[in-house]
């Protein structure tokens, strides 16, 4: 059921090259990401606002460019619990001062290895990417783990703009207000303990902890996010 790999036997590891000249930027084609752009795009940035670089452009300069379902990160601060990771939704072009790594989806899905980056700390410089060892379980397994840290993680991101909206409920509801005040300090905290929720599924799937729990029994339909 679970395999051990190395990184750079189920993904792609490329590095940006240069930054190419501003002339070459346009408003259309692909956007381009450094690690100033990175940090804007995590984790609810618009893509759509980033500088572009067309294809006709790309004989004038050396440029990578990654496809969708890319995992992108910084080449520096890689074992900060605020690095910055990023899966693309599109092709774009990377500058010098990230990595990408692109999965081999028949192996490990993307949306598995982005949760699983987010989770490890590499304490050395960045090429030690190739060496990282992890256990990967069948792709059925991945994709309903995937489905409950997605969802998980997209209350953790929708955190702020939730709790501002029920800032704002008292004016609308004079004669309820301290209830719910009340109510909010609740939501407040409830979303704390999803944010914790969230670190102890990512230690216990990237340990193999869960795995062996739900060996032989139906845990993915009993434990869903509807």
């Amino acid at each position: 059921m679970v395999k051990c790999y190395r990184l750079d036997e189920v993904a792609i590891i490329e590095t940006g090259e240069i930054v190419p000249k501003k002339k070459y930027f346009s408003k259309r084609g692909s956007p381009f990401i450094s690690a100033k752009y990175l940090k804007q795009l995590i984790p609810n940035g618009k893509i759509a606002e980033l500088p572009k670089i067309d294809r006709t452009y790309e004989k004038y300069f050396k440029c990578t460019t990654v496809p969708a379902k890319t995992i992108i990160l910084t080449k520096t601060n890689l074992n900060a619990t605020n690095k910055q990771v990023y899966q693309c939704e599109e092709e774009v072009w990377i500058a010098k001062d990230l990595v990408a790594i692109i999965p081999d989806e028949s192996i490990i899905l993307s949306d598995y290895l982005y949760h699983f980056l987010n989770w490890y700390r590499v304490n050395k410089e960045w090429y030690h990417l190739h060496h990282i060892s992890l256990k990967i379980p069948t792709i059925e397994i991945q994709y309903s783990m995937v489905q409950i840290l997605n969802k998980v993680q997209h209350l953790i991101n929708n955190k702020d703009f939730l709790l501002t909206q029920i800032d704002g409920l008292p004016q609308y509801f004079h004669h309820f207000s301290v209830p719910i005040e009340g109510h909010a300090k609740n939501v407040c905290h409830g979303f704390n303990q999803v944010q914790h929720l969230y670190n102890l599924l990512l230690y216990r799937i990237f340990k193999g902890e869960l795995v062996k729990d739900i060996q032989g029994t139906d845990f993915f339909k009993t434990f869903s996010i509807q």
